[in-house]
């Protein structure tokens, strides 16, 4: 279900309300001593294809940014562990300068979800020691009742708290158990405090137990959707976040500091900026845009020039990516950022001479705005990461043409910028067609032919916070489990076949292999070697062998799943999973999570005596279990 959004300037916080909570949480000197840990959690079997290799020199942003906000606020004795290259980390076994964690915060994806649930069970161990608990990024965002309704062997466990928003709840959050920590108190002690008082109701974006509640009969408080910052300038710059990333190793453990500044050019190769937010588009596939409120904003040209200059002078790194919606969404933002980045030095050269940077857009908006090119390159552009999801617009619309293609992509060529193509797999389309575009072949080829560098083929797969979720769930086509195997959150992930539609779900799933094998063989490596003319020549050669290399892995991994399609009988839901698995309420005046799908009144919720709270609004319950019926073997 899409998320609601909130209407006019109550989209947004009063602007200066993140630098102001920062001041107000580093005046409390206590907080510098706290013990903390900013895990992003990385299930390893999602490992293929299109982020393989480049997965583990490229830090998740979320995490990155929510252990530099909070070292900004004055939480000094931060790291941040990214559990790809700390695959054994235990909580229960971290220590921060000789001391037990005070809190742990865990950023997961829905299809990391798993490790996320184990970090949380492995805290849990420690008992009346454990730290507090707070979950956040897309998996918090999307669906956060989940972390209390997910099904385990052993005692139930549970965050304590859910961050459904960005980096200022969380800081809202703890401004609120600064404010409620007696002295000697741990955070767990002050959020527990402040969650029995109802303190907890006044900040927008939180999911938490309800007082008189507990994980044997849950009842949570959803304090509804979130404010947003709306100038983007006030959030701490990356190079914050890299001072505290912690080792690569095999460990349980915590080392004993965190990487020095002069080795993180060895670990990280990419960096993530933020740049802008927000996409005009509302595609029924895609929940960015309500998830960001329907709005658009970006960095000043200046914060976006110190961020790089930062990274580069600290670090020495020379690549970034831009974690940009749609970059050319807005063309005075656009052209403002990169007018200032060709005009910017570091180092003593030009930012285009010394730093390279890739992006993501639509190709309508580039091609609306091609005449930045030039200036982009001279910003340094590298890449350019294009969502054409399906070249004769049978999925979606976006003004994305063939012709359009070859000349977009001709110009981008002419200026050394790399056209990677994105493209989304969806249900009805063949694997080839015979004189058109509509095959997913026939589609992978033309644009190799028009000079795309790279393809990501994603198969089109229903996303929580999206429109096309339920009806997708409705429909009967997604598949939940394949004989005795359900199918986890993490082959949930656009590379496994988890919809029917058109053909056989085995069959489909050769196709995705095919269609990468299309684009990335010993053939076009060999054109890129002897035909290749383009300023793009050394760029595909790499991009050939890379590619190879990882269509392979993704084959070997996706191939076990395939048999087990082609084998197994297939179950299919038959209605979406439950939005409401555990009751919630919402406070007096919260704005609702899914006003779209009210649930039936049910009984009001009283505090636990004693205890002052806020009135709360009986309005949901929890859904019935989504159901599945049987098929066949294929």
């Amino acid at each position: 279900m899409e998320l609601a959004v909130r209407q006019g300037a109550d989209r947004y916080v009063a602007a200066g309300a993140y630098r102001a909570l920062e001041t107000q949480l580093r005046a409390d000197a206590t907080l510098a001593d706290i013990p903390l840990v900013v895990l992003s959690a990385f299930d390893p079997r999602t490992r293929m294809l299109p982020f393989l290799f480049y997965d583990r020199r490229m830090v998740p942003a979320g995490g990155r940014l929510i252990a530099g906000a909070l070292h900004q606020a004055g939480f000094h004795r931060v790291r941040s562990v990214f559990q790809l290259w700390n695959p054994h980390f235990r909580p229960s076994r971290a220590r921060l300068e000789g001391q037990p964690l005070q809190m742990l915060l865990v950023s997961s994806m829905q299809l990391h979800s798993r490790r996320a649930y184990l970090a949380i069970r492995d805290a849990w161990t420690l008992g009346a020691e454990r730290p507090l608990l707070i979950v956040g990024g897309p998996k918090a965002i999307y669906e956060p009742y989940h972390f209390w309704a997910t099904p385990a062997p052993g005692p139930r466990v549970a965050p304590d708290v859910a961050v459904t928003g960005e980096a200022y709840v969380l800081l809202d959050l703890l401004n609120v158990l600064r404010q409620h920590r007696g002295r000697g108190d741990t955070m767990r002690a002050a959020f527990e405090r402040a969650r029995r008082a109802g303190a907890l109701e006044t900040v927008p974006g939180l999911v938490y137990l309800a007082p008189g509640a507990d994980l044997r009969a849950p009842v949570l408080v959803d304090t509804g959707v979130q404010r947003l910052v709306p100038d983007l300038d006030e959030l701490p710059h990356e190079a914050l976040g890299l001072s505290l990333l912690e080792p690569p190793h095999r460990g349980a453990g915590l080392g004993p500091r965190p990487i020095p500044e002069a080795d993180v050019r060895r670990f990280v190769l990419i960096v993530s900026v933020l740049m802008t937010q927000g996409c005009k588009f509302t595609c029924p596939y895609c929940p960015i845009p309500a998830a960001q409120q329907q709005s658009w904003r970006f960095r000043s040209p200046e914060a976006v020039v110190a961020a790089f200059r930062e990274v580069y002078e600290r670090y020495r790194i020379k690549y970034f990516f831009g974690v940009d919606d749609n970059f050319f969404n807005r063309r005075e933002a656009a052209e403002q950022i990169l007018s200032a980045m060709a005009g910017a030095t570091v180092a003593g050269r030009p930012f285009g001479e010394r730093l390279r940077f890739a992006t993501e857009a639509t190709q309508v908006d580039t091609y609306k705005h091609r005449d930045l090119l030039p200036l982009a390159r001279a910003a340094g552009l590298h890449s350019l990461w294009l969502g054409i999801e399906d070249l004769t617009a049978s999925l979606i619309n976006k003004g994305q043409k063939p012709a359009v293609t070859l000349e977009l992509f001709r110009l981008m060529q002419a200026h050394k910028i790399c056209p990677m193509a994105m493209l989304m797999y969806h249900a009805g389309q063949p694997r080839y067609t015979r004189g058109s575009l509509y095959g997913l072949v026939n589609q992978v080829r033309f644009l190799r032919q028009a000079g795309a560098v790279s393809v990501q083929c994603f198969v089109h797969t229903p996303a929580p916070g999206t429109r096309e979720y339920e009806t997708t769930y409705a429909s009967g086509q997604v598949i939940a489990r394949v004989g005795r195997y359900p199918i986890p959150e993490a082959q949930i992930d656009g590379n496994h076949v988890v919809v029917s539609g058109g053909e056989r779900p085995w069959r489909r799933q050769l196709t995705l292999l095919r269609a990468y094998g299309a684009f990335y063989n010993p053939g076009n490596l060999l054109r890129a070697l002897t035909r290749d003319a383009t300023p793009l020549r050394r760029r595909r050669i790499g991009f050939q062998c890379v590619g190879m290399l990882a269509t392979l892995w993704t084959g070997l991994k996706l191939l076990p799943y395939a048999v087990r399609l082609l084998t197994g009988a297939l179950k299919y839901h038959t209605a979406p999973p439950p939005l409401y698995p555990v009751p919630v309420r919402s406070p007096a005046g919260a704005v609702p999570r899914h006003p779209a799908s009210p649930p039936p009144p049910g009984p009001a919720w009283r505090p636990a005596a004693g205890r002052d709270a806020a009135p709360l609004r009986a309005d949901r319950r929890p859904a019935v279990s989504a159901g599945t019926r049987d098929a066949g073997a294929p």
